[in-house]
């Protein structure tokens, strides 16, 4: 019997069509202490079935799928309301998976280029409230955000720019380098509550939804 302290493993869900790839990860996941591969997936449709049948912490998502794109299945994932953290891990950058994932609640992005220990590093960081996004994708991201250069005098925006205390600024820089909410107390020396508080505050004054979004419209916007 498990002592009531032992951390519980983190419940990952593989969906990959290539069967090789998948055999892969399982078992360099069999060698890493903290973890249990619950389910493979194939393809989108049977991605979204297992996901609500095993419930799993983290789901690693490739978006080149038959029958029913890792787009589809994340969007139909995420509007079940459930805990499930969704890491798109793919092969590709450009910009329609991108924007995509990231629009159906993605709570990460991937290269398949990453080494397993960075990869191993992302998932806790996933499933414990952050986001994650590749810096070849951040950049990416930023840059398709960023409004174009003009030597015209720029119109002013249709909304104000939110005020952010610096506190919030803080808090914000540190959520955009893809830090947890556990690593953001840690590292301002506030309590788990006070750094929830904040996040709630700022999501509400950038007017978004999460945490990515977040960092991508303080990037474009220059609040950090």
């Amino acid at each position: 019997m498990a002592e009531s302290g032992e951390q519980k493993p983190v419940r990952v869900l593989l969906v990959e069509d290539h069967a090789l790839m998948r055999r892969g990860m399982k078992g360099q996941f069999a060698l890493e202490v903290g973890f249990s591969v619950v389910g493979e997936a194939v393809d989108g449709a049977e991605a979204i079935q297992l996901a609500a049948q095993l419930e799993p912490d983290v789901v690693l998502m490739d978006i080149d799928l038959p029958i029913m794109d890792g787009i589809t299945a994340t969007q139909q994932i995420k509007s079940n309301r459930t805990t499930t953290r969704i890491l798109a891990l793919s092969a590709f950058d450009n910009d329609t998976q991108v924007m995509g994932m990231l629009a159906a609640g993605a709570d990460g992005y991937c290269l398949k280029s990453i080494e397993w220990e960075q990869l191993i590093a992302v998932i806790h960081l996933i499933q414990g409230g952050g986001a994650y996004l590749d810096p070849p994708v951040a950049r990416k991201v930023a840059r398709m955000l960023k409004p174009p250069s003009s030597l015209n005098v720029p119109t002013p925006p249709e909304f104000p720019i939110p005020v952010l205390s610096s506190r919030e600024r803080e808090v914000l820089k540190l959520i955009a380098d893809g830090r947890s909410n556990q690593e953001i107390a840690e590292q301002l020396f506030l309590s788990l509550g006070t750094v929830k508080s904040y996040v709630r505050m700022i999501l509400n004054k950038l007017s978004v939804d999460d945490r990515v979004q977040a960092a991508a419209k303080a990037v474009r916007e220059g609040l950090i």
